[in-house]
């Protein structure tokens, strides 16, 4: 079971394995002022707080590691995605076309994704869900990230779920975070 205690005084959230040691631990300052490692560099959304993006993101990352799904994403995953890196959270409905729901997503918290290295996507659907329907979800967001970038996904059926939900985690080395940001 994975924890996350939040210090919104810090902007810092900690994210920690059933023994107890911290594994990952998100920040909205710069990394260069962190000292615990693997750590991350969280850009919140346009007009959304520190706080309420660190709250956002401890409530994802726990949910994503922590939910019975069919194909998993565990803590690794997290950490070989985001360790090191300034990450975005994207969240959208598949809807009647998918690419246009994250690319105007994209467009709302002025992300530019061909500058992300690596990607966590997890998706929550119906359990009627057909496999090539699946893949085409995650080919929406390798088509738009670097063509060598990491990406995990994940799948969580649901029979009492109607829509496609989508999360997905972008992230991009630190060190290029000021110069791509819009």
């Amino acid at each position: 079971m994975l924890t996350s205690d939040i210090d919104v005084d810090c902007s810092i959230v900690a994210f920690r394995n059933e023994d107890g040691k911290t594994e990952l631990t998100i920040f909205t300052t710069p990394l260069s002022t962190v000292e615990a490692t693997p750590a991350a560099h969280l850009i919140p959304p346009p007009g959304t707080k520190a706080e309420t993006a660190l709250k956002q993101t401890a409530e994802i990352i726990t949910s994503l590691t922590n939910t019975n799904s069919y194909i998993h994403i565990d803590f690794p995953d997290v950490i070989s995605i985001c360790a090191s890196a300034a990450i975005r959270i994207i969240r959208f409905n598949a809807g009647d076309d998918p690419g246009k729901a994250f690319s105007d997503q994209l467009a709302a918290q002025g992300i530019e994704p061909s500058c992300c290295d690596g990607a966590l996507i997890s998706i929550e659907a119906p359990a009627n869900i057909g496999l090539a329907e699946v893949t085409s979800l995650v080919t929406i967001v390798r088509e738009a990230i670097q063509d060598d970038a990491s990406i995990i996904w994940g799948l969580s059926l649901d029979s009492q779920q109607k829509d496609t939900e989508i999360t997905v985690i972008l992230a991009k080395p630190e060190g290029e975070t000021a110069a791509h940001e819009n």
